[in-house]
């Protein structure tokens, strides 16, 4: 019985929908207000008035109806990702002849409708929740310029978008492990080699008697940074979203100093982040993060160091996630990973890697 029950309730909407609104019956009751005190005075100027305003609605229906017909209003969105700080831009393009009087709004939620311009133009959407949505049809009415009378209207084509975690300062960063590039350590001795540097000269053994040596230095730690996000315990979405932005966090500031490879949960192998479109990869993935499933972490053999992201005991998840605006609704999970990768133009999944990013690469912004 609920298919039917749902069925009957959503033709119940979209036959409210259809229906004229605006402040067109108060204007009409005070029309009827003024008549009947016009006859018990009785009174030719408040009927006068009364008139005029019935004429004013009729005249308020006859422009916002046939125009309805004669109006086009395209919508696009032009990008497909934004952070959670960042509106999403919605832009409009209004077709009317020019002599119409009348006026177009756009619903962003909440109860706050956005005019549009006679030509159209850009209305910001505040999604405000990390991971991948579609956005459905936008809600716009059509009203004469005094709001008496006003029409339904909508504009677009569902169109999925990925809402990315803004990076938080919450997670401890471990630096990698062994010498620095620019600190080379010794590993025994070779016969000289002429052109080294001097410092690099073994002088007891010439002391000794002994031929010419320098020492031999060591070759720099080629490994990166490990980074493993782990959401085991994390039942609550914004604890997710909390590791989100964590790990996003952490993985910028890695990535920024040389790079780092960060470990998804329920991933075979970890992801390289060296350079701008690495970050990127990562930070899709980080939007399409859930709760349960593969969340406990996975501990990297041989005492690698590492920096483990999860929900610390106790944490503040804070106030409630917001709502979404209307028409807009969640993508499933299959749906979200194949927009990533639709974004990203290569598999998600990029095959471990080591040793310094190339200079040709671009940078981590």
């Amino acid at each position: 019985m609920t298919g039917p029950v749902t069925a009957r309730r959503r033709r119940r909407r979209a036959e409210r929908a259809d229906r004229i609104g605006g402040r067109w019956w108060l204007w009409l009751l005070a029309a009827a207000m003024l008549v009947a005190l016009a006859g018990a005075l009785p009174s030719l100027t408040l009927f006068t008035l009364a008139a005029g305003l019935v004429l004013t609605v009729a005249g308020a229906a006859v422009v916002v109806l046939p125009a309805s017909g004669r109006l086009a209003v395209e919508r696009t969105v032009p990008v497909r990702e934004v952070r959670e700080d960042e509106p999403l831009p919605l832009e409009f393009r209004v077709r009317a002849p020019s002599w119409l009087p009348v006026r177009l709004e756009v619903d962003t939620g909440q109860g706050i409708w956005v005019p549009l311009e006679r030509e159209g133009g850009t209305v910001d959407l505040f999604v405000e929740r990390r991971g991948a949505f579609a956005v459905g049809p936008s809600r716009i009415r059509l009203g004469d310029p005094l709001g008496i009378v006003r029409r339904p209207l909508t504009a677009g084509v569902p169109e999925p978008v990925l809402v990315l975690p803004e990076p938080g300062t919450d997670a401890r960063v471990v630096p990698p492990r062994g010498a620095r590039a620019d600190d080379l350590e010794p590993d025994g001795l070779r016969p000289y080699v002429p052109g080294s540097p001097i410092s690099r000269i073994h002088w007891a053994s010439l002391a000794r008697g002994g031929e010419l040596q320098e020492r031999r230095m060591a070759a720099p730690p080629t490994g990166l940074p490990l980074v493993i996000v782990d959401t085991a315990g994390a039942a609550d979405p914004r604890a997710v979203d909390w590791v989100a932005r964590a790990a996003a966090g952490c993985a910028l500031t890695l990535a920024r100093g040389g790079g780092c490879e960060v470990l998804l949960p329920g991933a075979a192998t970890p992801m390289t982040v060296v350079d701008a479109p690495g970050w990127r990869a990562l930070h899709r993935r980080l939007a399409l993060l859930e709760e349960g499933g593969h969340g406990q972490a996975r501990r990297p053999p041989g005492g690698r160091g590492s920096s483990v992201v999860h929900v610390p005991p106790g944490l503040d998840l804070g106030p409630p996630r917001p709502p979404l605006p209307p028409g807009v609704v969640p993508l499933p999970a299959g749906h979200g990973e194949a927009l990533a990768v639709t974004l990203d133009g290569a598999p998600l999944r990029r095959p471990k890697a080591s040793g310094a990013a190339p200079r040709d690469r671009e940078p981590v912004r």
